[in-house]
């Protein structure tokens, strides 16, 4: 009587058991690449623009490009304040800097004019590119409390934004919300700004208002706001934020191919599997996924959503095009996707390749077992072999046994009764080993009986007949 074994797992089960051993890689895989959006989307501390404003307390005012006029100032003073401005405006900065520096050193100057001189100063050292200069000429002019609201509160955001540049946030904060608290109808760079130091800081949960203001209320969103967003979402983890925040990008910079791998991962991260899907095959159709690394995500995205023939197309192109390396994952995860297919004979040879490049037996164990499935004993038992001499001792047992079965398969008895001898040492492996020793005896009996009645008193034990077929199959 045929001992009571698990069978073969069928290609439906073997389908299953891969694709949810994927899909948990896939997730993890996942939570890795998201975690490293955020430096992505960050960047070192962005130059801040800077210009000569005018006395107006908006920030486009400040950004403008147009010269600072003179405000409460001797009218000596004004004049040549005036013709540095004309310089100014020409673009001769040295010649502006040359008349400010004259009026420096003139007796017995009101406090409104050695603001005016220092204030001008600034904006013409803005102008030549020295920042550190300008905000050092621009403190000194606040000190002298001789300017008007108007020019005090254009020169403090100009101020902030050079701290800001400078990597001082806790000075441009202070400032700039001293700005806030008397400004009128701020515009959307001010809110960026302001954002942009919060995060410098750290302080991602106070910065995500100011953020989502200069986004709301800007006509089209900057890119940069835009990513700024995004990363504050990521560290307050609201991915399904970051999501749709990615999305935006995409309608400002659609061409941007990270923005398509970046927006995939939060779906995917998120359970949103299908969307994550869609939005790699609208990069694919678009020619943007060209990385190894991108198209392996397709294609476990394929894969894990039952989707084998992507899954293999993607693989099968990018490895042919020289895209995607031929390594022992790439080889595996494309004789999964064949399994999935139920192409097993097409898995069989990046199986083979796989359980070469791989450290571990698992690409040849898998082999084996496909080739047990199709009662190609020869075949499953070389394959069964290297699996064995690649895999760690507490799973040889499981494989013996197998091994066991593949002798038996091809009337090998002694062979057989070997390798299930030691899958009986393990005691996962051994009331199998036990069954199929049991079976082995009766198949043995049956050989020598048969042999007699033929008349051949010499019947080896690895001699063949006719019942191979009632071996029982491969438990797993």
């Amino acid at each position: 009587m045929t001992p009571r074994t698990t069978s073969h797992p069928s290609i439906l089960a073997t389908t299953r058991r891969l694709r949810r051993g994927a899909l948990a890689q896939q997730q993890r895989r996942g939570g890795r690449v998201a975690s490293s959006i955020f430096t992505l989307l960050m960047w070192t501390t962005p130059a801040v623009a800077l210009a000569a404003p005018t006395d107006a307390a908006s920030p486009p005012a400040e950004l403008s490009g147009q010269a600072p006029t003179s405000t409460a100032v001797t009218p000596a003073i004004g004049e040549r304040l005036l013709r540095a401005n004309s310089y100014l405006e020409e673009g001769r900065h040295d010649d502006a800097l040359a008349v400010v520096d004259d009026l420096a050193r003139v007796r017995r100057l009101e406090s409104a004019d050695r603001a005016q001189i220092h204030r001008f100063r600034g904006y013409i050292l803005i102008a030549q590119g020295d920042t550190e200069g300008a905000g050092q000429e621009f403190e000194l002019a606040l000190a002298e409390k001789g300017l008007d609201d108007s020019a005090r509160q254009g020169m403090s955001y100009s101020l902030a934004q050079i701290y800001t540049q400078a990597g001082k946030y806790d000075q441009a904060r202070t400032l700039l919300d001293s700005w806030f608290a008397t400004a009128t109808d701020p515009k959307p760079e001010a809110f960026f700004l302001k954002a942009m130091i919060l995060v410098q800081q750290e302080a991602y949960r106070d910065a995500l208002v100011p953020a989502q203001e200069a986004i709301a209320k800007s006509g089209q969103p900057r890119e940069s706001w835009l990513q700024l967003l995004a990363a504050i979402q990521f560290q307050l983890q609201d991915y399904p934020g970051v999501a749709g925040t990615l999305r935006q990008l995409l309608v400002v910079a659609p061409g941007t191919k990270r923005y398509w791998v970046q927006l995939a991962t939060i779906e995917n991260s998120i359970g949103q599997e299908d969307k994550a899907l869609a939005t790699l095959g609208v990069a694919h159709v678009a020619g943007l996924l060209e990385e190894d690394r991108e198209i392996r995500q397709r294609a476990r995205l394929c894969f894990v959503r039952d989707l084998p023939q992507c899954c293999a197309q993607a693989l099968e192109e990018g490895m042919a095009a020289g895209k995607v390396g031929k390594d022992a994952e790439s080889y595996q995860l494309l004789a999964n996707c064949y399994i999935a297919a139920r192409d097993t004979d097409k898995a069989l040879e990046p199986l083979a390749k796989a359980g070469e490049l791989s450290k571990d037996g698992k690409g040849f164990l898998l082999l084996g077992q496909l080739q047990l499935q199709k009662e190609r004993f020869d075949s499953a038992h070389a394959a069964l072999v290297k699996a064995r001499s690649k895999s760690p001792s507490e799973q040889r047992a499981s494989i013996d046994l197998l091994l066991g079965i593949a002798d038996l398969g091809e009337q090998r008895f002694d062979a057989a009764e070997q390798s299930f001898r030691l899958a009986q040492a393990d005691e996962k492996t051994r009331p199998a080993a036990d069954s199929y020793l049991k079976h082995l005896e009766q198949r043995r009996a049956l050989q020598e009986m048969q042999s007699s009645i033929a008349g051949d008193p010499e019947g080896g034990s690895d001699s063949t007949v006719s019942d191979a077929n009632t071996a029982p199959s491969s438990p797993m």
